[in-house]
C-alpha cells in the first residue's frame, strides 16, 4: 500500500507538471504577440502659448551724482520715500574707507552700550523668549525674500545674543572697550571728510541697474510705438551716462513689450488678461493685462501688457524672454498612442472587465506629449477621470478580449 500511495504521488506530480509547461508554452506561443499597458485617465491643464523676447517698461528718472564714489543706501527694488536718502557721495577712496570704519565702530558702540545694561538685574528668560522670537521672524523674513527687514533682525539678534552671553564678571572689560571704541570714534570723526547725501524728491522704487533706456522706453513710448521702433531697440546698445548710480521707478504698474505674431492674438482684445511666466520662481503665472494690440505689420504687432503687482521683483529687469500662455485648455490628457480614429471618429479604447471599450473623444488640444480631450460628465459611455486606458501595438477592436 505505501509503495502505491508513493506511485499516485508520482503520477500526480507528474500531471501537475505537464499543465503547468503547458500553460507556459501556450503563453509564450500563442500570447508573446499580445502586449498591452495601461494608463489611467487624469485631469490635466495644458496652456497653449509662446516665448517672445521683449522689454520691461516702467516710469522712471534717472539719478546721477557729480563726485565718482557714489555707495548706494539701499537694496535692489527697495522703497523710498520722498526727501529720503538713497546715496553718499564720497571726495575720496580716502574718506570713504573712513566712513566705513566709523559706522562700524559705531555699531560695535552701540551693540556693547545694549549688551552693558542691567547686568546685575537682566532677566535672562525673558531675554532667551526674545531670541526664540527674533530667530523665527528672521527665518520668515528670508524665506519671503524681505531682505531689508532680515538684515535689520539679524543686527538686533546679534545685540541680543551678546548681551545674553555677557555676565557680570565682563562689565570691568566691556567697559573698558567702550571707552577705548569712543576715543577711536570720536578721532575718525574729526579727521572724517566731507560726504554728500543724494536725496530723491518724490517716493518710488530704487535700482541700481541704470541702462540709458530711462528715458526712451516709456509707458508712453511704447503705448505708441510699431513693430520696426521696437526691432530697432532690440538690435541697439545703450548705456548710462557716466555720472549715473541708478534709477527711480515711479509708481507700482509696470508693463511688457514684445513682437507677437498677429495671428497669436486673434481673439483677444485690450483688456483682456493673460498669464506670463518670467525667469525666477516669483516671476511665474503672472497674470498681466492686455494695454494694447499695436496694428499687424506683416504679420506681427506690438503687444504691450501691464502688471501692478512685485514691482521689487523686477526693478531690476529691462531685455527679457517670457513664456505668454494664449490659451489654457482643461481636460483628460490622452498619450498620442493610445489615440484610434474609428469611422472618423477620434477615440480611445479602455479596459472594461476583460474587453476593451472604445469610447469617443473630442480633442481640444495637441501638444508634445499627447492630447488634451473634453471632459463631458454627461454621459457614462464618455470618457471619465481613472478610466484604464489601453496602450497597445496590437490590433484592436471594440469588446476584444484582453488576457
Amino acid at each position: 500500500m505505501k509503495k502505491q500511495g508513493e506511485l499516485y504521488l508520482k503520477i500526480i506530480s507528474i500531471v501537475l507538471a505537464a499543465v503547468v509547461l503547458a500553460y507556459v508554452l501556450f503563453s509564450v506561443l500563442f500570447k508573446s504577440g499580445s502586449s498591452y499597458a495601461l494608463t489611467a485617465a487624469v485631469r490635466c491643464e495644458v496652456g497653449d502659448g509662446m516665448t517672445v523676447s521683449g522689454f520691461v517698461v516702467r516710469s522712471e528718472k534717472i539719478l546721477t551724482a557729480d563726485q565718482s564714489i557714489v555707495v548706494c543706501e539701499l537694496a535692489e527694488g527697495e522703497h523710498v520715500g520722498g526727501g529720503q536718502a538713497v546715496a553718499t557721495v564720497y571726495q575720496s577712496a580716502e574718506a570713504r574707507a573712513q566712513r566705513m570704519e566709523l559706522l562700524r565702530l559705531q555699531t560695535q558702540l552701540d551693540q556693547l552700550n545694549y549688551a552693558s545694561e542691567g547686568l546685575g538685574n537682566r532677566d535672562d528668560s525673558s531675554l532667551d523668549l526674545q531670541i526664540r522670537e527674533l530667530l523665527v521672524q528672521s527665518s520668515q523674513y528670508v524665506q519671503s525674500q524681505q531682505l531689508s527687514s532680515a538684515l535689520t533682525a539679524a543686527e538686533s539678534l546679534q545685540s541680543m545674543v551678546l548681551r545674553r552671553s555677557i555676565s557680570e564678571d565682563d562689565g570691568a572689560r566691556v567697559n573698558t572697550r567702550i571707552t577705548e571704541l569712543s576715543a577711536r570714534i570720536a578721532e575718525l570723526s574729526a579727521a572724517a571728510g566731507q560726504t554728500q547725501s543724494v536725496t530723491v524728491s518724490s517716493s518710488g522704487y530704487f535700482s541700481a541697474a541704470a541702462d540709458g533706456l530711462e528715458a526712451i522706453l516709456t509707458p508712453e513710448a511704447v503705448l505708441e510705438m510699431n513693430v520696426a521702433q521696437l526691432r530697432k531697440l532690440q538690435s541697439e546698445t545703450t548705456a548710462a551716462p557716466a555720472s549715473a548710480f541708478g534709477r527711480l521707478i515711479l509708481g507700482q504698474k509696470w508693463y511688457f513689450a514684445a513682437e507677437v505674431p498677429a495671428d497669436r492674438l486673434e481673439g483677444h482684445y485690450e483688456g483682456d488678461r493673460l498669464t506670463v511666466n518670467f525667469s525666477g520662481e516669483s516671476l511665474q503665472n503672472l497674470t498681466m493685462t492686455i494695454e494694447r494690440i499695436g496694428e499687424n505689420e506683416d504679420g506681427s504687432c506690438v503687444l504691450v501688457l501691464s502688471c501692478e503687482r512685485l514691482m521689487q521683483k523686477i526693478s531690476a529687469l529691462r531685455r527679457q524672454t517670457a513664456d505668454i500662455i494664449f490659451e489654457t485648455y482643461t481636460g483628460l490628457s490622452v498619450e498620442p498612442q493610445a489615440l484610434y480614429f474609428v469611422d472618423g471618429a477620434a477615440g480611445v479604447y479602455v479596459l472594461e472587465g476583460v474587453r476593451a471599450r472604445f469610447k469617443p473623444v473630442n480633442i481640444l488640444y495637441e501638444y508634445a506629449d499627447g492630447y488634451v480631450v473634453e471632459l463631458d460628465k454627461s454621459d457614462t459611455d464618455n470618457l471619465w477621470p481613472e478610466d484604464e486606458i489601453i496602450l497597445t501595438s496590437d490590433d484592436i477592436y471594440n469588446g476584444k478580449v484582453l488576457e
